[in-house]
């Protein structure tokens, strides 16, 4: 269910709103406040069900705060109540997909769902510094919403190296968070191959079993060397 609300969120809706579909904001709202339902279902640790309580209720406080006129205290904490349990979602996979066992297809589908979810966090993360620095970035409409939309293009496009230069980050933290992106774009393949390979190399290595009881053969008894 993250993965395709991530889809969604990454690809479908930007399509759609550059194809003039009409997206009512209680839908996008609704999809981005998804990430905190299941961040608050799945958090295990009194910690991590505390940091999404918060988020939860940052958002509550900008939404009675604002109503509706735009400002900039309410815009930077709206935006970090929303990287806050991305935060969450992110740890919460990240157990799951590195932990022992088998490597099945729902190991992956949630290692893909971290890859997307690291774009996202820093798809915030630049929307955040926008909010401070306008000019932090070059070519960026005015519109938020085509902000976000650009903002998304950019990360993913760091995040797989793969930039056409139409956005160039031109404050030095937008280089520094671009920088750190494209690390965490390349390092998190080889890490994940790595552990994958591992998983699957450890439960390869498992004992014979008798075809009748399906038990373990037992290891023939070693014969013990006397001592003269």
């Amino acid at each position: 269910m993250l993965l395709t609300i991530q889809l969604l969120i990454l690809f479908v809706m930007p399509a759609a709103r550059a194809a003039g579909l009409p997206l009512p904001h209680i839908a996008i709202d609704g999809l981005l406040s998804v990430p905190v339902v299941l961040a608050l279902v799945l958090a295990s640790s009194r910690g991590a069900m505390a940091t999404v309580i918060l988020s939860v209720a940052l958002t509550i406080a900008v939404s009675v705060w604002r109503h509706g006129r735009p400002d900039l205290v309410a815009d930077t904490v709206n935006t970090t109540a929303q990287v806050l349990p991305q935060l969450v979602l992110l740890w919460v996979i990240s157990t799951a997909v590195f932990s022992r066992g088998r490597t099945t297809y729902h190991r992956i589908l949630g290692a893909i769902a971290m890859y997307l979810g690291i774009g996202m966090i820093f798809v915030s993360l630049d929307i955040l510094l926008v909010q401070f620095v306008p000019d932090a970035f070059t070519h960026l409409p005015s519109n938020p919403f085509e902000i976000r939309q650009a903002l998304t293009y950019f990360s993913l496009s760091t995040l797989t190296t793969s930039s056409f230069g139409d956005i160039l980050p031109a404050h030095p933290i937008a280089r520094s968070l671009a920088n750190l992106e494209a690390i965490c774009g390349q390092l998190f393949p080889a890490i994940l191959l790595a552990r994958v390979v591992g998983l699957h190399s450890s439960n390869g290595k498992l004992q014979p079993r008798r075809p009748d009881a399906g038990e373990p053969i037992p290891d023939p008894p070693r014969r013990q060397s006397r001592q003269f």
